[in-house]
């Protein structure tokens, strides 16, 4: 078994229409208000090279800042993709990748009910993990962007091999029998900039493998057993916004609540007909600091109906 086997211890997106009919409160006239919510996440790609400042899907909150690639190595494009780390204090691999996956199972080796499980930021990347005496391997990544879903599973058809760049750790050398030769150590300075990065099968888990500012991960699957290289990865881009609730709160009032990326800017903009060429912002541009944002809308009981989009901006 690979010791990096153990314990890891562009494209399109639609656009999406939702339709509500919203009937008045008691009282007043009687009128309809169509709404028909339009959700565009447009994203822009960096220009190479591939830096922290290009990755645009973070997650956590800190000073220091670490990068995760993930590579399918299954022919589709992109191949990799990468996001972005913060956190203070100490934080290891692991850490990162269950920030960043949107759910990560862990199942006992041996033990199917002894499960556990986390929820991270991005609600499209799925992992499941073995937990051993040793530590955790991981089994399968599903990326699903609603378009197209991309897996790679473990143990039968290849391994998710660990890379890194960047830190400090002791670790044992063995020949090919796996008998002991001497105990080193690796120590590499972190880059914010890709060029700089040179990978390194880690010969630890990722639990075991403490982070530093500047660090990079990288899971890549060996197919057939065959590790490949890492290539620059594409900026992840952020999960669009999706239409939570609608509601009637007031016989003038109706909530709005979308799901939204935490440090991702969006604007709710809206016109009275889908034929217009511009759209009217609502208010001024949110950063969101939640997974969820709300807006209050006043309506006119003299407006017939009104559409509204909520904007990502790049």
């Amino acid at each position: 078994m690979p010791a990096s086997r153990a314990d890891p211890s562009g494209y399109r997106q639609k656009w999406t229409t939702v339709n509500f009919l919203v009937q008045p409160l008691g009282g007043g006239s009687l009128f309809s208000t169509l709404l028909s919510l339009l959700l565009l996440c447009p994203h822009v790609l960096r220009a190479t090279p591939l830096t922290f400042n290009s990755i645009q899907f973070w997650t956590g909150a800190g000073t220091n800042r670490a990068a995760m690639v993930i590579q399918w190595n299954d022919g589709e494009t992109p191949a990799s993709l990468v996001w972005g780390y913060r956190w203070n204090g100490v934080a290891t691999g692991f850490d990162m990748f269950r920030s960043i996956a949107g759910s990560t199972s862990i199942n006992a080796m041996g033990s199917p009910t002894n499960t556990s499980s986390y929820t991270g930021a991005d609600i499209r990347l799925a992992t499941s993990w073995t937990e051993f005496g040793f530590g955790k391997a991981l089994d399968s990544v599903v990326f699903n962007s609603g378009e197209s879903s991309r897996s790679r599973a473990d143990w039968t058809t290849g391994f998710w091999e660990y890379q890194i760049f960047g830190g400090q750790f002791n670790y044992d050398l063995y020949d090919s029998n796996w008998n002991f030769i001497e105990t080193t150590t690796y120590v590499r300075e972190g880059s914010d900039t890709y060029t700089e990065v040179a990978w390194f099968s880690s010969p630890i888990g990722s639990s075991d493998r403490n982070l530093i500012d500047g660090s990079w991960d990288a899971w890549s699957f060996a197919d057939n057993f065959a590790p490949a290289a890492i290539i620059q990865p594409t900026a992840a881009p952020p999960s669009p916004p999706a239409c939570k609730s609608i509601r009637r709160i007031s016989p003038s009032e109706i909530e709005l609540v979308f799901t939204t990326t935490i440090g991702i800017s969006y604007q709710l903009e809206s016109k009275g007909d889908l034929g217009a060429l511009t759209w009217t912002a609502n208010g001024s541009p949110r950063i969101a600091a939640s997974g969820e944002a709300v807006f209050i809308i006043t309506i006119s009981p003299q407006t017939e109906k009104e559409f509204y989009q909520l904007r990502q901006l790049p």
